[in-house]
């Protein structure tokens, strides 16, 4: 269905609705089951089996502390064509679109590749576990999120999508992240530094703690940047939407064009107190600027077809750090 209200966001930087965003969708493959959602374990394990990927994969999401109230999941009967199952989520999306993540309990190469593609085409993010270092020379995803862990049963990134379910978008870093009921994963130094550079990353004791080795997707972007920028888009565009429903009409006058200028505003503010946008230390605002054309600035075509391209804005991200050095000195 066209949009009406299309906000596009481009992120100048190299380095779905609100309850969407806290939803973990689990694409089953192991049997034909309709989609529903489920709100416990033990439904699952009616549904799919106890001994069932599926219910493995759930498991590690749901003992998780927090862990999201609810798991949609839908189960296609796997051919070893993958695009069975990309056509399953395509009708899905028709009639059950709100949700955000997306975990699947094949995840050999072809299948992990043709759901990257896909995911690609949508506003959510693909999180998958690998035993297989290659496969990160095969994706270039900012909506992909792959870990390495060399015991199949760990699921250690699906887990850590339900931090990331239970969280407002962009509030946090995926790095140092420590997912219940995982082990560190066997993996020397070097591959580690191999899977970093290739936009992958895995689960490791340090210091004492086990704990992500970052927080970044296939084209190694931050997981958090990502997730921000679909909160944005998302809340903007549900906002317009519902100031025209909720108004007689937006006048097309600079009094219509500052009440849309306010939505914007509302969100990019909203996104500051998620920890999306950067907070100045002086004013304790968002730093962000919109620019607008005002009504006599506007063109008689656009004026004549109701539409209004005059907004503009930019905003500074936060980001978080993950690195550091502490020079320090001792005198006598």
């Amino acid at each position: 269905m066209k949009k009406d209200f299309i906000v596009n966001i481009t992120k100048l930087t190299e380095a779905v609705s609100q309850k969407g965003f806290g939803l973990p969708l689990i694409l089953g493959t192991s049997k034909e089951v309709p989609y529903a959602l489920y709100g416990g374990i033990e439904e699952i394990g009616e549904a799919f089996g106890a001994e069932s990927k599926e219910y493995k994969i759930a498991a590690r999401i749901f003992g998780q502390n927090p862990a999201p109230q609810e798991i949609a999941m839908l189960g296609v009967l796997y051919d070893e064509d993958p695009t069975k199952l990309i056509t399953a989520l395509n009708t899905l999306i028709d009639t059950d679109n709100d949700w955000y993540f997306l975990a699947c309990s094949e995840n050999s190469n072809d299948v992990v590749q043709a759901l990257s593609t896909w995911i690609d085409t949508q506003m959510k993010m693909y999180f998958v576990t690998t035993q297989d270092l290659s496969l990160l020379e095969l994706l270039e995803s900012e909506q992909t999120v792959v870990m390495y862990h060399n015991d199949v049963n760990a699921y250690v990134a699906e887990g850590l999508v339900s931090l990331a379910a239970t969280n407002d978008p962009g509030s946090l870093t995926f790095k140092f992240k420590t997912v219940n009921g995982v082990q560190a994963s066997d993996i020397t130094s070097a591959e580690l530094t191999k899977l970093h550079q290739d936009g992958g990353f895995s689960y490791v004791k340090k210091m004492g703690v086990l704990q992500t080795t970052e927080g970044i997707t296939t084209n190694k972007e931050y997981i958090d940047v990502v997730m921000g920028v679909h909160y944005i888009q998302a809340k903007m565009e549900e906002e317009c939407m519902y100031l025209a429903i909720n108004n007689n009409k937006i006048p097309y006058d600079n009094t219509g064009i500052a009440m849309l200028t306010g939505v914007a505003r509302d969100v990019l503010t909203r996104a500051t107190d998620m920890g999306i946008i950067l907070r100045n230390d002086e004013t304790l605002k968002g730093e962000f600027t919109v620019n607008i054309t005002k009504r006599e600035d506007t063109s008689k075509n656009d004026i004549a077809n109701r539409v209004y391209n005059g907004i503009k804005w930019t905003a500074s991200l936060a980001g978080a750090i993950h690195s550091g050095l502490i020079s320090g000195y001792l005198v006598y």
